[in-house]
């Protein structure tokens, strides 16, 4: 499914994390540390201002199964990645 940056917008965000100021791999820790605490369903969002994050987030957790990668929503020069848990 695609999501819209409104859609995503609209989404009830379950866990966030903020990954400000943070650097990979540091930003996939969290994204990582995250998705554990989430149950199945859940949205969790990261936000990062780190622009590789944007990659290797969606990647990473795509690669393991772990979350779908459900978009991102750039906003004031931050990203928030959303992932539902699998």
């Amino acid at each position: 499914m695609s999501y819209t940056q409104e859609d995503l917008s609209k989404l009830k965000k379950d866990h966030v994390i903020d990954a400000i100021g943070e650097v990979c791999p540091h930003t996939l820790d969290l994204a990582l540390k995250g998705l554990k605490k989430a149950e199945s369903g859940e949205i969790v969002v990261e936000v990062t201002d780190h622009t590789i994050a944007t990659k290797t987030i969606p990647a990473a957790v795509k690669m393991n199964k772990l979350a779908e990668f459900l978009g991102i929503i750039e906003e004031d020069g931050n990203y928030h990645i959303y992932l539902k848990k699998n």
